[in-house]
């Protein structure tokens, strides 16, 4: 794992490599990492273990990749369950997620949630020193727990994977891909103001990471190709030059993380559960 040292630079975190941050009386393990407006923590839960967050400001979003039986309960209301492949707004609150079964689910909190973001491993190792598009106020979101289960939304040409949102964050979980990514075909970019983190679930990665110069000679950076496995999470900081690839045989899954929503995946109208979020400022 390589924590940011200059502004510009990366957060590359595979969780195999390291000890996590935060282990339950239940044997859960969770491994986080932070953005200025986001945090996203990777938790290898335990069967019939807890995951209890207290009096959260904001929503959040849970991961569940696989079709193990994952239990969620909210401000002591009747729970719902899911034991496939989804993503779960929580509204804000105390909420609790369990599981009958050992499985692995990410979820992504909101800077806001300020336990979570101390948490991070990364958190208090020195801001990136680029502006980053801060969060809006705290606003309503839709009613009670949402679950968008994956198998109810067929792909579509011409739509960008599968994104979400909440009152403070954007998520986009692209359908598996089977086998490397074609090299002639990549896609590298940038972002003027915002921070996006890359989750890898599934597969091995490589992550092209290109540092633009500034005038000061001593911060410029050679170009990294970061090769990864999974579970991972890559912390891209604004302008840097970037591109994923999938790498080697099988199925391979990959989660991109923003805060606050991006204005651009809005007015595309590709953001499948918007209509929760009609009356909220963009």
């Amino acid at each position: 794992m390589t924590i940011a040292a200059i502004a510009g630079t990366s957060v590359v975190d595979e969780t195999s490599e390291r000890d996590p941050d935060l282990v339950s009386e239940g044997g859960s393990r969770t491994w986080s990492v932070c953005g200025r407006n986001f945090v996203v923590a990777i938790t290898e839960l335990a069967a019939g273990d807890r995951l209890t967050e207290h009096d959260l400001p904001d929503e959040y979003v849970l991961l569940v990749q696989d079709d193990a039986w994952v239990g969620v309960e909210h401000d002591g209301q009747a729970g719902v369950s899911v034991s496939e492949p989804a993503l779960v707004v929580v509204p804000a609150g105390t909420s609790t997620v369990r599981a009958a079964s050992s499985t692995t689910v990410a979820r992504v909190f909101p800077a806001r949630c300020d336990e979570q973001m101390r948490r991070a491993v990364n958190h208090g190792a020195g801001a990136d020193l680029r502006a980053v598009a801060p969060l809006k106020p705290i606003e309503a979101g839709g009613d009670g727990i949402r679950i968008h289960r994956l198998r109810d939304i067929p792909d579509e040409e011409g739509r960008l994977g599968r994104i979400f949102r909440t009152a403070s964050l954007m998520v986009n979980w692209f359908p598996v891909h089977e086998g490397p990514r074609d090299t002639e075909r990549l896609s590298p970019h940038s972002h003027e103001d915002f921070e996006q983190m890359s989750v890898t679930l599934v597969g091995d990665y490589a992550h092209h990471l290109r540092v633009p110069w500034t005038p000061r000679m001593s911060e410029w950076r050679d170009d990294e190709h970061v090769q990864v496995s999974s579970p991972s999470m890559t912390l891209i900081p604004p302008t840097v030059v970037h591109t994923t690839r999938a790498v080697g045989a099988g199925p391979h899954t990959l989660i991109d993380v923003f805060a606050p929503p991006r204005e651009d995946f809005l007015a595309h109208g590709w953001v499948l559960n918007s209509g929760e979020y009609q009356g909220i400022r963009r």
